[in-house]
């Protein structure tokens, strides 16, 4: 399979991405699936990761929806 389909297929937004039960954790709406850096909304402003806080928040918040 080419690698820009599968990319689409699965929403893939950049690296890195945090993902749990097959869903990024932090998706943002209208984000054009593709091969590239990513980009996160930290406390102390744009970054190539997420806060930690956020991180756990996020991963929290997947763990809670699964229950």
């Amino acid at each position: 399979m080419n690698i820009e389909l599968l990319v689409e297929a699965e929403g893939f937004t950049g690296s890195p991405s945090f993902m749990a039960d097959g869903r990024d954790l932090f998706a943002e709406s209208g984000r054009t699936p593709g091969i590239a850096c990513r980009v996160y909304r930290a406390p102390d402003g744009l970054g190539g990761l997420p806060g930690l806080d956020q991180l756990r928040r996020a991963l929290l918040g997947a763990s809670a929806n699964n229950d």
